[in-house]
């Protein structure tokens, strides 16, 4: 997946579990569907 701001293609980190994208120029977070809830529930 690349990142909507500058096309960089984003980095994923396992973080407890949940899949987290982001963009390694940017540093922005990228969340899929439910991971949002998955963190919230930890």
């Amino acid at each position: 997946m690349k990142c909507p701001v500058d096309g960089t293609l984003l980095t994923i980190s396992d973080r407890q579990g949940v899949e987290i994208d982001y963009c390694p120029t940017y540093r922005e977070v990228w969340l899929d569907r439910g991971e949002l809830d998955k963190i919230v529930k930890m």
